[in-house]
């Protein structure tokens, strides 16, 4: 058996060597945590540049559409139309579309007091295209006006007044069809979120009228107004 003095010896040793190692956890320790640390503020500085690059972002994008609503202010989408030319060409579209889609319209408004005279067609149509389509089938046209006046005008009376056809098929005690329906010319933007809208459960209607998305829920009678479309449905919904 060692001497005693051997044995405390060897147990000062070894709680030196335990006092030092325990040391230099505790530094190795710190060390982690205040890395750590730095790696939380770094994180978290990271997140709140990122949260401000998305609203920016998200204001930038809304400043686009919100140009491209702007250009596209006084036009309208026309379907079911038929160019009389395959070849394109203006004023024989815009002279189709004034007689056959806006000219009957324009004649009901003004029998409704609505309007005091009807405008020429020069006075009307600005410029008109037809969209990428087949030779001789319906396809829709892209047509703006002179004014938001003229465009709001036809919208709100094209259901009274506008050209309808009798289909074979369709419930003869129902009103016949609009023959050329024809609607705000709105971005893909726009139509995709309102499609989106309406799909929701909470959501008994949806629709587009002046450039914006307007909407009821299932249990109000409140239309709403939709402010901006790159805000999350949800949050909508919640307002």
């Amino acid at each position: 058996m060692p001497p005693k003095k051997n044995l405390d010896d060897l147990v000062a040793a070894l709680s030196d060597k335990l006092d030092g190692l325990s040391s230099d956890l505790k530094d190795r320790f710190d060390k982690i945590d205040v890395h750590f640390k730095e790696l939380k503020d770094e994180n978290s500085k990271l997140k709140d540049r990122v949260k401000h690059l998305e609203e920016d972002n998200t204001i930038l994008k809304t400043k686009v559409h919100d140009l491209e609503l702007h250009t596209r202010a006084t036009n309208l989408r026309i379907f079911n139309f038929t160019p009389a030319q395959e070849d394109y060409n203006f004023e024989d579209l815009a002279e189709q579309l004034y007689s056959e889609v806006f000219l009957p319209v324009l004649l009901g408004a003004v029998n409704k007091g609505r309007l005091k005279e009807v405008p020429s067609r020069d006075r009307l149509i600005l410029s008109a295209h037809p969209l990428q389509g087949k030779d001789g089938k319906p396809r829709p046209v892209i047509c703006r006006l002179l004014n938001g006046f003229y465009r709001t005008l036809l919208l709100q009376c094209q259901k009274e007044h506008g050209v309808r056809s009798r289909r074979p098929g369709l419930d003869p005690s129902r009103p016949p069809p609009l023959r050329h329906p024809f609607y705000e010319d709105t971005s893909a933007e726009l139509y995709k979120f309102k499609q989106r809208l309406a799909a929701r459960v909470e959501v008994s209607a949806a629709w587009i009228s002046g450039g914006s998305v307007r909407f009821k829920l299932t249990d109000s009678d409140t239309v709403r107004k939709v402010r901006n479309i790159f805000v999350p449905i949800e949050d909508i919904i919640a307002l």
